[in-house]
Parts: C-alpha cells; sequence; structure tokens
C-alpha cells in the first residue's frame, strides 16, 4: 500500500504535470499518470508496477481518430527542473518548464504550446503505425542553451530535471505540411524535402516491473512518485537506474525530541574536489570563513556535502543544502525504517551536480570563489540516504537537530516538480 504522510491532505497543484494515458498491463484497464510518477496502479486490479526504461521516457502526442495517411512523428525534448547560476556576487535561481524542438529545421513549430496540456500523452511502443524522427540535438546541448543565456555566469546546475522526447503528428498532403492533431497546414513541404533520419519504437525499452522486493519477495512502499522503494520486511531499500532494482544503503537519524515525528530523506556525499583543498571541516571552515574554532578534531574530521534527496523550489533547496552542509549534522543512526517518511524525489547523482553551487553558497565572498569554479573538478567517491527526523507542526516541519524549519506546502508544491 502507499505510504501515508502529513501532507496527504494537502491538494497538490498538478498545473506543472502532464498526463499519461497508458492501459494496465495486467487487465488492460486505463491507468492515467503523471508525468513525475514512476509506479503505476491500477484502479480495477490493484496491480503496481514500477516504471523503467534505458534511456528517456518517450511519449506521442495521440492522434484524434485513426487515419489511413503515413503519419510523421516529430521529436520535441521536455525540459522541467531547477536551474541555479552563480554570478560575480550572487546565486540565481529560477523554473524551467517548457518543450523545444530536437531538430535543427526551421520548418517545424519550435515547441509544442499547450497542446500536452489539452491532451493526454501516450507511451511511444512498437505497434504505433507511422515514422518517427530521431532528435538530432543532444539534451546536453539543449540544457547548455539555457546557460549560454546567462552569460555572466561562472557556473550553472539544471538539478531535479524531468527529461522526456515527445512526439507530436504530421503528415504532407498536396505538397504542404500539416498539423495532424489541428488539421492545419503548418508549411510548404514535399516528401522529397523529408530528408531526416527514422528511428524505430521497437528499439525503445519501456519496461514495467513488479514492485517485489529482490531480496525477500515481500510488497516494496513507495509514493507514486518515488525514485526509492522500501521494504518493511527484510528492512531494506532499492533504487532502479535502468531496468532492475538495485539495493541502496541507508541510514535512519534517532530523533533528539519526543512527540510526532515525520522524516525527510537527505543524500550524504563523499566529494573528491580537485583545484581548491576541501577534504575536512577545517577546510570548510577556512574556505568559508565560518564562525567556528578550528580543533585538531575538525582537522580530522571527515567532511561531506549534503543535500536534500526531494525536490523544492530552487531558493529552498540551496538554504537546506548550505545550511546541512555547513552543520555536518552528527548523531546516532540506526537501519530501522521510520512510519512517516517523505520519497527521495532526487537522485544522488543530480545532488552531486549542486556541490559547487552549494560551495559557492556557503563562501560570503562570490568574487573570490565564482572565478575558480570552472576549474574545479568534482567525483562522486560514496552517496549515502540518511532519514532526518522532524518534529511536526502545525505549518511547518523542524528538524529535530538543527532547528530549522520547512514549510509543509513547499513540500507538497515539490511533488508537482
Amino acid at each position: 500500500m502507499p505510504l501515508k504522510h502529513p501532507l496527504s491532505a494537502i491538494n497538490v497543484v498538478k498545473e506543472f504535470n502532464w498526463q499519461i494515458e497508458h492501459n494496465c498491463p495486467q487487465c488492460g484497464a486505463p491507468v492515467i499518470l503523471d508525468e513525475t510518477d514512476r509506479l503505476l496502479t491500477c484502479p480495477y486490479c490493484r496491480t503496481r508496477l514500477y516504471l523503467a526504461t534505458t534511456g528517456y521516457f518517450q511519449y506521442h502526442l495521440p492522434l484524434p481518430e485513426a487515419t489511413s495517411r503515413e503519419v510523421i512523428y516529430i521529436p520535441y525534448w521536455r525540459l522541467k527542473g531547477l536551474f541555479l547560476s552563480v554570478q560575480d556576487r550572487e546565486i540565481s535561481s529560477r523554473f524551467v518548464d517548457t518543450s523545444l524542438l530536437a531538430l535543427t529545421s526551421g520548418v517545424f513549430p519550435l515547441s509544442l504550446g499547450l497542446k500536452p496540456q489539452v491532451l493526454k500523452l501516450k507511451f511511444v511502443l512498437p505497434e504505433i503505425r507511422g515514422q518517427f524522427i530521431a532528435p538530432y540535438l543532444p539534451v546536453p546541448e539543449v540544457i547548455n542553451s539555457f546557460q549560454r543565456r546567462a552569460a555572466s555566469s561562472f557556473h550553472q546546475a539544471f538539478i531535479g530535471e524531468v527529461v522526456s522526447l515527445i512526439y507530436s503528428p504530421v503528415y504532407i498532403e498536396n505538397d504542404n505540411l500539416y498539423d495532424a492533431l489541428l488539421r492545419r497546414p503548418v508549411a510548404p513541404w514535399k516528401r522529397e524535402d523529408m530528408d531526416l533520419p527514422v528511428s524505430s519504437p521497437g528499439q525503445w525499452g519501456l519496461q514495467f516491473i513488479p514492485t517485489l522486493c529482490p531480496r525477500c519477495g515481500w510488497d516494496l512502499e513507495g509514493e507514486k512518485t518515488s525514485l526509492v522503494l522500501l521494504c518493511r520486511n527484510c528492512n531494506s531499500a532499492w533504487n532502479c537506474p535502468t531496468t532492475a532494482f538495485e539495493p541502496l544503503s541507508f541510514t535512519v537519524m534517532e530523533p533528539g525530541a519526543n512527540g510526532p515525528l515525520y522524516y525527510l530523506p537527505f543524500w550524504r556525499l563523499k566529494v573528491a574536489i580537485g583545484g581548491i583543498k576541501l577534504t575536512s571541516y577545517a577546510d570548510l571552515i577556512r574556505l568559508g570563513n565560518l564562525p567556528r574554532a578550528i580543533t585538531d578534531a575538525c582537522e580530522e574530521k571527515a567532511f561531506y556535502f549534503w543535500s536534500p534527496a526531494f525536490k523544492v523550489n530552487p531558493t529552498l533547496f540551496l538554504r537546506w543544502a548550505r545550511q546541512m552542509t555547513v552543520f555536518q549534522p552528527e548523531g546516532r543512526v540506526n537501519e530501522t525504517l521510520p512510519q512517516e517518511f517523505y520519497p527521495v524525489t532526487l537522485p544522488a547523482q543530480e545532488a552531486l551536480e549542486t556541490v559547487k553551487i552549494t560551495m559557492a553558497s556557503i563562501i560570503a565572498d562570490k568574487r573570490v570563489i565564482s572565478p575558480l569554479l570552472p576549474k574545479i573538478q568534482t567525483r562522486l567517491e560514496e552517496s549515502h540516504l540518511v532519514y532526518h527526523p522532524f518534529t511536526i507542526g502545525h505549518h511547518e516541519l523542524i528538524h529535530t537537530y538543527i532547528g530549522m524549519g520547512i514549510d509543509k506546502k513547499a513540500l507538497t508544491y515539490g511533488i508537482g516538480l
């Protein structure tokens, strides 16, 4: 059964999420998914399956009715996430939510517009008839286009992203290219002009994985947006980076307070830094000019970057990454799953992308660190998931050790990111 938590009573804003319609692989009943969903739960047969793919999820805008015309599907990249940028004196942030043509052709519309908000998407499956044009522009190049706009930036990071490939149907008739959904001409176009590489839906690996613990066979638990599923029978955690579940190391920090508790997940990252000395807590104190006395214990204390393992607005995300990294939380831990906790919605590899941003936020004088950021190299040596205890207030959750609070509405807002 899906986990319940104190935030479930708050209505989550869903304007940001496009929806996907798919038939249950078990009974064939229609199921509606949000684009951030990773668990398919059939409302009829109660089957629960995890969505997995070897690359990006690929969808198409369905035709309103069957047609005898030869349909051509044009690729668009769907990008949604948090964009952070280190500038000369500040760190700016914004939320990105857009679709962009994955071709360099000037004939096709540059974006999908409002179509995905009006129509429900469908997965691209091998049985779909038509020609699927292969994307020409890779995702890194599209993301770089955002970064080039911030010309004065020393470093940028695009995190928490939802990246997918969406195909929009067109057809050629009477030497014109038509939008197959609106049935309107787009541009003059002859069949001999269609000199674009074609890909096949049969090559794309969408898989539905039963949510059974690989270790003991028990049902795995998780919210519909969870990237990490949990087994209470053998007390284990599992993620699915490709098309199979893999074990994930985790610990639970024991509470430093009494009362109702709720747990939020954070990534503890051991990162090798090249280009600047940052291996101990003492190095962080010196680099950030923190109001701490440097002792022998600080020189020997291992240093970790911390990051939320969940999505929230960019400003709040950076604030928590900074404060947790400065505080270096410690306490007694165990490996017993808590009763109530928030789902992991941000993978460790994306948390790694925030390391330079976190470093820049800790150092007060941005003019010192900012020019160094392009030369600094980062390599993830170890990632560990830690569930931190929070007391439950009326409007916010309070960390039991560092006393910082996070508004419940910010968490519900993050579900739709």
